[in-house]
């Protein structure tokens, strides 16, 4: 009897460690997303507080803008190191 490779074994398949702890490019680029648009949320919230201060307002305003030049960064895939220092940035 011929010994076929099944492609669905388990056994056959690689051992790909990153992926197995959620660490790959993509899950990555998905958490500093996320990351990036709860920081973003919590700004538009803040900014909705009638009584902040024009100097506070302006800073808010100008958080939101960075965040949202970050978001684009990463949009489409983003190198390792370029979402590492956002996420040390935006923590």
């Amino acid at each position: 009897m011929p010994d076929f490779d099944d492609s669905d074994d388990v056994t056959t398949r690689p051992n790909v460690w990153g992926e197995q702890h959620g660490n790959s490019d993509l899950e990555r680029n998905q958490r500093t997303r996320t990351l990036l648009e709860k920081r973003k949320d919590a700004i538009l919230d803040a900014l909705t507080d009638p009584y902040l201060s024009r100097g506070e307002r302006k800073l808010l305003e100008a958080q939101r803008k960075e965040i949202r030049a970050d978001i684009r960064t990463i949009k489409y895939g983003a190198p390792i190191h370029i979402l590492r220092a956002l996420d040390r940035k935006w923590k």
